[in-house]
């Protein structure tokens, strides 16, 4: 089953390489993006705290998806 998200990576006794599916990890970063824009249309033009803590926590989520996706690629 691919790995998409963040975890502990392969220990130096684990040989086996770490499988990201790309679409799964594009997937999963979409989805949130669209989180992301449903909060800002909710919020409107009003200036709203609860709102931008959610567009951070969220795209915070994209952030993690995608750097634990590329640590999973190349370890370096």
């Amino acid at each position: 089953m691919p790995r998409t998200t963040g975890g502990p990576s392969n220990g130096a006794d684990d040989e086996t390489p770490v499988v990201v599916d790309p679409d799964t990890v594009t997937d999963t970063v979409a989805q949130l993006l669209v989180e992301v824009d449903s909060v800002r249309q909710a919020a409107g033009e009003t200036f709203d705290l609860a709102a931008l803590a959610r567009q951070t926590e969220l795209l915070e989520r994209a952030h993690d998806v995608l750097t634990t996706a590329l640590e999973d690629v190349d370890p370096r």
